[in-house]
């Protein structure tokens, strides 16, 4: 089976499905005592940052 998806609905389905990845990092990494509760790192993480990036898009 071929996709017939046009590169436009393709991108507009890669950008949901890295939002919706975004969504989920960025509910586990939070602050706590200027560290990430998650991974430890010192906040804002290296993750959450990269998450409120893809967000932007």
């Amino acid at each position: 089976m071929t996709s017939t998806a046009s590169p436009r609905e393709e991108w507009g389905t890669s950008l949901e499905r890295y939002r919706e990845r975004a969504v989920a990092v960025l509910e586990a990494h939070v602050p706590a005592t200027g560290r990430c509760a998650e991974c430890g790192d010192a906040w804002p993480c290296d993750r959450a940052c990269c998450a409120e990036f893809v967000l932007e898009l």
